[in-house]
């Protein structure tokens, strides 16, 4: 059963030893496992997902940070919402940060100014904070006074298109609002590990209800309808044909007793 919008951010620490990790509590169960093998999460990407429990979840990877671990390599934060439903309006601009790099950046900036480095290495060693309410205040402060998204149309069905593609850029957003919106199952993603109409084609046979996906990578140029996988129904000739040919096996089956015991006769006439 659905409840109040729930949030989570994965991150790391300046240390070596503090490697990713969600900071305080982790999501109760890892929604996002189904799609593991069709998204790079170290990457830029988003997922909106509407569950058969009627309750829509939300991740956003490869946030940029200004802070560097030990080695100057670059951090990066994710954000899992959980119920995203609940607050629709900002659910919707967490998308638009999934596809847009400046609110992506800008969505960085201000989780960097929540979460500065020493905090999150005295997370890491065991302080407590209310890291929750301090994110949820963050991504509703962050959101305050950004642009509605454009009201693009979707598009019917499974289908996948390239994340530089306006159209289905629009389309992307307009699914994502109807699974926010709408109790119907289904998945909107974007990938950096899909380069194939093909591609995401097998990823969306792998899912439950309908899937919109943008991919980051390849050369897909216009929207590609997936489909589902299905066994063909038998042709009626076929079942007609199959209806023959029990009856001709069934009368020679026939015809091979009646021999058997005219020949069984045969031999106790001439033996008696």
């Amino acid at each position: 059963m659905s409840g109040p919008m729930r949030a989570y951010l994965m991150t790391r620490g300046t240390m070596r030893k503090h490697d990713y990790a969600f900071l305080g509590e982790a999501p109760a169960e890892p929604w996002w496992d189904a799609l593991t093998p069709w998204v790079l999460l170290e990457s830029e990407e988003v997922i909106v997902h509407r569950n058969e429990a009627g309750g829509a979840n939300l991740l956003i990877s490869g946030i940029p940070s200004r802070r560097t671990d030990v080695l100057g390599t670059r951090i990066r934060h994710t954000v899992v919402v959980e119920d995203a439903h609940r607050e629709h309006g900002l659910a919707l601009w967490m998308v638009r940060c999934g596809l847009d790099d400046g609110e992506r950046t800008r969505l960085g900036d201000a989780l960097d100014g929540a979460f500065p480095g020493d905090l999150v290495d005295a997370l890491m060693t065991g302080a407590h904070d209310d890291v929750e309410h301090r994110l949820l205040a963050t991504l509703r402060q962050a959101a305050e006074g950004s642009e509605e998204d454009k009201a693009g149309k979707d598009i019917p069905g499974s289908w996948a298109g390239s994340v530089h593609d306006a159209t289905a850029s629009e389309a992307f957003m307009a699914r994502a609002r109807r699974l926010l919106a709408e109790e119907q199952t289904g998945y909107a993603f974007t990938t950096h590990a899909l380069l194939t109409a093909d591609g995401a084609r097998r990823a969306a046979s792998s899912l439950s209800g309908e899937v919109a996906a943008l991919l980051h990578e390849g050369e897909l140029e216009v929207v590609e309808q997936l489909g589902k996988a299905r066994v063909p129904a038998p042709r009626r000739d076929s079942i007609a044909q199959a209806g023959t040919k029990r009856r001709v096996l069934s009368a020679l089956g026939a015809l091979a007793v009646a021999l058997a015991v005219a020949l069984g006769a045969w031999w106790l006439i001439r033996h008696l």
